[in-house]
């Protein structure tokens, strides 16, 4: 399931730190925390665990998006001002359709401060709304990365903890198996694997021509800092529906609770122009 919220935002102008994925992670999860504990034992029994002890939180989310001309980056700076009176975020959960209305009802009026230990931004959600995600009749879909997808931490080296490429030739087992993984911790079996293809079409590039990727610091400005390397890329993954379902409502790739791999569907017509 998947929602759209949009904020109304206090005061003239705020300043919103840069790397704000964590703040909204945390924030999530507080909201999440509220529910009374039933719905806290379906989350548990939702499948946030493999045998192997891997955990996966299954949600993700996008960017922060603000209207146009109402926000800019602050010069040599972690920094974004932000004059707007609104703003819109997409939060997508791996559950059943049957708890749409009571995760939206824990989201609603809900106040938030995203923010690290220099600066944030305070907010109340004015509005959420679910959103239907219907595939088009192919097996094969073309899919595009609003956020960074993050995979492969190489654990050779702990000190330097290294995210695998989309160019790496084994970055496309990597890939499928998170999924499968994902797909099978939240309870599901998937009878035919022989099939599942995956391709990265078109890796979005900066300037220089290479890569586009995005560097995100977690827990910013503490001792507990450590950033993250993930990609943007437009992608071909042909697999059943319900793997694909499961890949757009709980993210692909690792490390999607702090919002990397939120995707979209795009069409053939979208993609070439």
């Amino acid at each position: 399931m998947r929602f759209r919220i949009k904020f109304s935002l206090k005061g003239n102008r705020q300043t919103l730190p840069l790397n704000y994925r964590y703040p909204v992670s945390s924030w999530i999860y507080k909201v999440l925390a509220s529910a009374d504990k039933e719905f806290t034992n379906i989350l548990h029994n939702h499948g946030y665990k493999l045998n192997d002890g891997k955990t996966f939180k299954l949600f993700t989310f996008s960017n922060l998006q603000f209207p146009r001309n109402t926000w800019k980056l602050i010069p040599k700076s972690d920094r974004i001002s932000v004059w707007s009176r609104n703003a819109y975020l997409q939060v997508s959960f791996l559950l059943p359709e049957q708890y749409e209305k009571f995760v939206s009802g824990l989201f609603c009026d809900q106040k938030v401060r995203i923010a690290d230990e220099i600066s944030g931004i305070d907010a109340e959600i004015s509005q959420i709304e679910a959103m239907k995600t219907v595939l088009p009749e192919t097996k094969t879909q073309i899919i595009r990365s609003l956020t960074p997808i993050v995979l492969g931490i190489t654990e050779k080296d702990k000190k330097h903890e290294q995210y695998a490429s989309p160019l790496l030739a084994e970055y496309k087992e990597l890939f499928i198996n998170n999924l499968l993984q994902k797909h099978e911790v939240s309870g599901k079996t998937l009878e035919e694997k022989k099939d599942i293809d995956f391709k990265v079409k078109e890796l979005h590039r900066n300037k220089s021509g290479k890569p586009k990727t995005e560097l995100q610091t977690i827990k910013a400005h503490t001792q507990q800092q450590t950033k993250i390397k993930g990609w943007y890329y437009d992608f071909e993954l042909t697999a059943p529906d319900e793997l694909i379902k499961t890949g757009l409502s709980a993210g692909f790739g690792s490390m999607n609770s702090l919002g990397f791999g939120f995707c979209e569907i795009i069409n053939d017509s979208k993609y070439h122009k």
